[in-house]
């Protein structure tokens, strides 16, 4: 085999070698960014063209005219479904997917299908009517006379569907606007070439000659080429048109793209409404709409502008920059009107002020006044004898006790609502629960409070209030247990992820009905039947956590009030 046959198959190796690098790039795309049909599509395609140029080169490498039937057979198994695979992977790539069901796959490649059968079997002569040899610079090529069949279902077919495929993408490009006209014009070219050579071929247009050597396979090398200069020049897989279409168009936001000279030249229909409403338009600088616009914002940043008629809007501004290697070739700038935001922001924030003065209000002058009404009421009872008036002393004092707690709990529930910055951490889930747990036991002498008897070696995610949390459930069970004397054990099981503490205690026990009640959940909130204000701090705080809290029965009565913390 001579260095003649080398050189002519060149251009069909480089371009089989071409195709199957776009295939794998294909395939890495898809493994890093996850598999898509169009993805699948582009890869068929470039696996047609391996097939196509690969048996090319080896049909004009062999000498024996057996073999290069064969391989002139085989190479059609690539060209053959090569015009459906195009216009399937460009519905794809236009967002057409709703139009590619497997009966429009099936009814596509039939033809195709049915080609390759007709071109092995050959009935009548309609595939193949001949073969003859030809001697060309020292290489023996084999020419084939076509029939009917073969121009009707392989040249005519393919013709068809990848004209419809050019006319798709051209057709989005224009839709679209200059930014996508590159990349389509280069597809378009890659799709167009082989039946440019094709036209060539058939009228003997040099190098084309009837008698030479088949150049059309070499036109996978402009193929490849082209799409390939539109794959890495022009992020063809990166930004396929359609699908920025789509998200632009139904995107609630304005979104605006510039030139590099900062010049709106595409906006969607959101867009459209706010360039309007600030008298501008496309082709007009970006600062038409906004002289604050920072082109370098990433984040959500407001601005506020002025319309001409003296209304103020704030505009919510995220940007993109658009590169091509180094170079900055746009803009995307998305715009969303967030002025009736901006007022219910600055509506929570006066609230928030006055929240913060409330609670300063019951942290400090409440709860001071509380204390002194508390300690002139004990000191008056230690020095009065009237069992009358020791009762409503008791009455005064229990009283006052409980608004003292309820002040306390309203100013850490106040705290929680006003605390903007996350202030959970790992925390010693031990040190909280025996603190409060062993004050309740020694400042309340009609109550038992059983602990383990080793504290737990467990951190969960939690803050200060923890500490809370329990001081509420277990002063909760002690309120409002009715037997002659309360017990309440409490216990800790350490798991995997979680840790659960349960409190236990003789008290009347809470029905199935109330058990999401006593907490405040639902609707109603703190207005639900029987809702107390520390169980609905309890609850909150938990959940702040990313814990819960429910409540089950005791045995033989009572309830057990279950808190799950996560553990750090």
């Amino acid at each position: 085999m001579g260095w003649q046959y080398t050189v002519f198959a060149l251009p069909t190796l480089f371009a089989m070698v071409t195709s199957a690098l776009l295939g794998a790039y294909s395939l890495r795309h898809m493994r890093l960014h996850g598999r898509s049909s169009d993805l699948g599509a582009f890869f068929a395609v470039n696996v047609g063209l391996v097939l196509w140029t690969g048996f090319s080169a080896l049909k004009l490498l062999q000498t024996d005219p057996s073999l290069k039937l064969l391989f002139y057979r085989f190479l059609y198994f690539g060209v053959a479904p090569l015009g459906a695979l195009a216009l399937l992977f460009t519905l794809l790539h236009t967002d057409r997917i709703r139009r590619v069901t497997p009966g429009v796959i099936a009814a596509l490649m039939a033809v195709p299908v049915a080609f390759l059968a007709l071109l092995f079997a050959n009935p009548h002569d309609l595939a193949i009517q001949g073969t003859h040899l030809v001697e060309t610079n020292g290489v023996v090529v084999m020419r084939v006379d076509v029939g009917l069949g073969h121009v009707v279902l392989q040249l005519l077919y393919n013709a068809v569907l990848s004209a419809l495929a050019i006319a798709l993408i051209l057709y989005e490009a224009v839709r679209l606007g200059r930014p996508y006209i590159p990349q389509a014009v280069l597809v378009s070219v890659g799709l167009v070439a082989p039946f440019l050579f094709v036209v060539c071929d058939t009228l003997g247009i040099p190098p084309f000659s009837s008698d030479g050597v088949n150049l059309v396979p070499t036109s996978a090398a402009v193929t490849s080429a082209a799409i390939g200069v539109a794959l890495f020049r022009y992020r063809f897989l990166d930004l396929p048109p359609i699908a920025y279409t789509t998200a632009m168009e139904e995107s609630p936001d304005g979104v605006f793209v510039l030139d590099a000279d900062e010049r709106i030249v595409h906006v969607n229909d959101r867009g459209a409404a706010l360039l309007e409403r600030f008298d501008a338009a496309v082709g007009d600088p970006l600062t038409s709409v906004s002289p604050d616009l920072d082109l370098t914002t990433e984040s959500n940043d407001s601005v506020r502008t002025t319309r001409e008629d003296g209304e103020t809007v704030y505009l919510s501004a995220r940007s993109q920059r658009l590169e091509r290697g180094d170079q900055t070739i746009g803009w995307v700038i998305v715009l969303r009107d967030v002025t009736e935001l901006h007022r219910q922001k600055q509506t929570i924030l006066s609230q928030n002020e006055k929240l913060t003065l409330l609670n300063q209000i019951i942290r400090h002058d409440i709860r001071n006044d509380m204390a002194v009404i508390l300690g002139n009421a004990q000191l008056v009872e230690e020095s009065v004898d009237d069992e009358v008036v020791r009762e409503r002393l008791d009455a005064i004092i229990r009283n006052g006790e409980h608004a003292t707690e309820l002040t306390e709990n309203v100013r850490n529930l106040m705290a929680t609502m006003l605390d903007d910055e996350e202030t959970n951490r790992p925390t010693t889930l031990a040190g909280p629960l025996w603190t409060e747990a062993s004050a309740v036991r020694d400042g309340t002498s009609e109550a038992s409070v059983s602990l383990p008897d080793d504290p737990p070696n467990v951190t969960v995610v939690a803050d200060d209030m923890l500490g809370t949390v329990f001081r509420n459930l277990l002063t909760n069970a002690v309120r409002h247990n009715d037997a002659g004397r309360t017990e309440i054990d409490v216990s800790v099981e350490v798991r995997d992820d979680d840790a659960l503490v349960r409190i236990a205690d003789n008290g009347p026990g809470i029905p199935d009905g109330r058990k999401e009640e006593v907490f405040g959940r639902g609707e109603k909130g703190l207005e639900s039947p029987g809702t107390g204000l520390g169980l609905y701090l309890v609850d909150t705080i938990v959940s702040g956590y990313g814990g819960d809290v429910w409540v089950e029965d005791n045995e033989p009565r009572g309830a057990v009030f279950v808190v799950r913390l996560r553990r750090a």
